[in-house]
């Protein structure tokens, strides 16, 4: 999926089976955006999500945003959607902007609902009031809770939440600040190899398998190229590590992945199995929305090798 019409970039998009099709969220930038006189990233660079549906190949975009940057948390910008269907709601976890884009902060875990992919709902920010990325939700519950992947710099943690309400409301600020004092008892993944030696992120929401949680996530190397790779965790207890690609699955080596508004970056959001096939959406170097495929007993057979 290119930019085409008002759009300067289209790419990081969450995916969801719906009725029989595929909807893309992706984050839409439109055009007018600069790069920074001094200093990393761009000006004018408000990100929306915005809806995109089809057969899981082509797609055909909406005439404007689905999650717009309207609420005080999130009026700088809503970024990289990741859907789960989990009681009959698709659950849309984004990152909400209350700053500027590349200032470093205001990065917090937005979250919102639709039962029709036509109305929504916006449940405000959710999880540790510190800057918080890459959030995830099972698509079912874990020893009867509610579990979400989330990373504050540089690993990959859970949250747990009693039902869907519960994560719906703005938490008990005890309860979080609990939390945050105790990061590291709720690590699932942390940086081991060296193309994920700076920071990973969760990337798709975990897919279950009888071999355990498929997670596809994003590493980043000391050098900021963006990979990405897989890991199987315990179904009952997430925290366990079955096994982890000790290499990446996907790397930027098209001119697309390398080039664009923040060059080498390949970012995985959405994954759909489709008759034993694994879709992968991807985000690349900030600028497309892209699609991998592999078959899904190939892609386990490989992280057990």
């Amino acid at each position: 999926m290119k930019p085409e019409r008002e759009i300067g970039a289209i790419f990081n998009c969450g995916a969801a089976e719906y009725k029989g099709g595929t909807k893309l969220l992706p984050r839409v930038i439109k055009k007018g955006y600069a790069p920074k006189k001094n200093g990393y990233g761009y000006e004018n660079y408000i990100s929306e999500i915005w809806l995109a549906e089809g057969d899981g190949k082509e797609f055909t975009l909406s005439n404007g945003p689905f999650i717009k940057p309207d609420k005080p948390y999130d009026r700088y910008g809503c970024e990289d959607a990741r859907v789960t269907e989990l009681g009959g709601e698709y659950l849309i976890t984004y990152t909400a902007l209350s700053s500027p884009a590349f200032s470093g902060k205001g990065n917090r875990i937005g979250l919102a609902s639709t039962k029709d992919f036509s109305t929504l709902e916006k449940h405000g920010i959710i999880g540790p009031h510190v800057n918080d990325k890459d959030a995830v939700i099972f698509p079912e519950e874990i020893n009867g809770n509610i579990g979400l992947l989330h990373r504050i710099d540089p690993n990959i943690q859970i949250m747990y939440f009693d039902d869907i309400e519960q994560l719906k409301q703005n938490h008990d600020k005890n309860f979080l600040k609990k939390y945050n004092e105790e990061l590291n008892k709720h690590i699932v993944l942390d940086r081991k190899y060296e193309w994920e030696s700076k920071k990973i992120g969760a990337g798709a929401p975990p897919i279950k398998t009888k071999e355990g949680w498929l997670l596809i996530y994003h590493g980043v190397d000391k050098n900021k190229i963006y990979r990405a790779g897989a890991a199987l965790l315990d179904l009952d207890d997430p925290q366990q590590v079955i096994a982890r690609s000790s290499e990446p699955i996907l790397e930027p080596e098209m001119d697309y992945e390398k080039n664009g508004d923040i060059p080498n970056v390949i970012f995985p959001e959405g994954a759909i199995v489709k008759n034993g096939v694994l879709n992968i959406y991807y985000g690349a170097a900030d600028r497309y929305c892209c699609l991998a495929t592999c078959k899904l007993n190939n892609l386990i057979d490989f992280l057990f090798d």
